[in-house]
C-alpha cells in the first residue's frame, strides 16, 4: 500500500464566518472547489508542504497553521494508493490573495458553501472544521470520482 502525502488548508475569518475556497482549474480535482493545498514533496515537513502550496495557489504566506483533521482518499481504481490528507486551518496569513493559473480563490459564507461542486466527502466532515473541531475520516469512491462506496468519520480528541 503506497501513502502519499497531501496537504489541505482552509484559510478562515471566523468574525465574518467566511471561508477561502479555491476554484481548481487544472489537473486533479479540475473544475472542482475545495481548500488549498497539494501534493507533499518526498522528505518536505508536512506544515512546509501546506505553506508552499498556499504560496504557489494563491500568493499568501500562511502563520499559525492548525492541525484540524487526516481524512483518507482511495479510489477503485488504483486500490494500492491512498492519498494522506493533513488538514488544516488558520485564521492568519498576510500578502493579497490572488488568482493563479491553478487556482482562482474566493470566500464564501458559513452558510454558502457550494457542496454540490465540491468533492463529495465534504459535506460530511466540513462542519467539523468550521467549528475546529478535530476529526479522521477515510473515503473509498468509485473510478468516477464523484460516488462514494464507504467511509468511515470520527470526531477525535486530539491528532498525531
Amino acid at each position: 500500500m503506497i501513502r502519499r502525502l497531501y496537504s489541505l488548508v482552509f484559510i478562515r475569518d471566523t468574525q465574518k464566518r467566511k471561508v477561502l475556497l479555491g476554484f481548481k482549474k487544472r489537473g486533479f480535482g479540475k473544475f472542482k472547489w475545495n481548500g488549498l493545498g497539494g501534493k507533499v514533496h518526498p522528505g518536505e515537513p508536512i506544515l512546509d508542504g501546506a505553506k508552499r502550496e498556499v504560496k504557489e495557489e494563491a500568493c499568501v504566506e500562511l502563520d499559525n497553521l492548525r492541525y484540524v483533521g487526516y481524512l483518507e482518499f482511495q479510489f477503485e481504481y488504483d486500490m494500492n494508493d491512498i492519498m494522506a490528507t493533513h488538514v488544516f486551518c488558520t485564521d492568519n496569513y498576510s500578502g493579497e490573495i490572488s488568482e493563479t493559473e491553478e487556482i482562482r480563490p474566493q470566500w464564501f459564507g458559513y452558510d454558502e458553501i457550494p457542496f454540490d461542486k465540491m468533492w463529495k466527502d465534504d459535506k460530511f466532515w466540513f462542519h467539523y472544521m468550521l467549528s475546529d473541531k478535530l476529526f479522521k475520516g477515510f473515503f473509498l469512491f468509485k473510478s468516477d470520482q464523484e460516488t462514494i462506496i464507504h467511509y468511515e468519520l470520527n470526531e477525535v480528541e486530539k491528532l498525531e
